[in-house]
């Protein structure tokens, strides 16, 4: 009788642990799924509101022997593309590209850099802490990549 019930308490604690991991992926999916904002984005300690933000952007051509290539950018359309990235809702993604066309660097309270691929309006944010690159699409029509495009042309 002793064998019995310690079999069935056993199998009851391995329904339970099944049971909280099913929950568990259930809950990481439902998260999965939600938006982010800026500073979801860039991290803990962004600080999108500092004074004076700046844009630099580079071009990426792999075919070249110097892969980047700085280009200038009005200070109005720094401001313009700050505020379109400030407004901006992302969505996390699984799947990055390699296909890059630049490379971009805000600086709020530090620099943010990040690769963007235009043709997927996808965002890939350089993790400076090693862990992991994290990448995004961008929700809401922010006119980031229309503001991107007007100021590299």
């Amino acid at each position: 009788m002793e064998t019995i019930l310690r079999n069935l308490k056993n199998r009851g604690i391995l329904i339970v642990v099944l049971f909280l991991i099913m929950l568990g992926i259930i809950i990481l999916t439902i998260f999965d799924n939600r938006t982010y904002y800026p500073s979801d984005v860039l991290g803990d300690y962004a600080d999108i509101n500092a004074e004076n933000p700046f844009v630099s952007i580079e071009s990426i051509d792999v075919e070249t022997e110097d892969i980047f290539t700085s280009i200038k950018i009005p200070e109005k359309k720094q401001q313009e593309l700050i505020e379109a990235f400030k407004n901006a809702k992302f969505k996390k993604v699984k799947n990055g590209s390699s296909d890059y066309d630049y490379r971009i660097n805000i600086t709020f309270n530090t620099g943010y850099a990040m690769y963007v691929d235009s043709d997927k309006k996808l965002l890939c944010i350089i993790d400076t802490h090693g862990d992991r690159d994290e990448y995004y699409t961008i929700e809401n029509d922010s006119d980031f990549f229309k503001i991107l495009k007007s100021s590299t042309e």
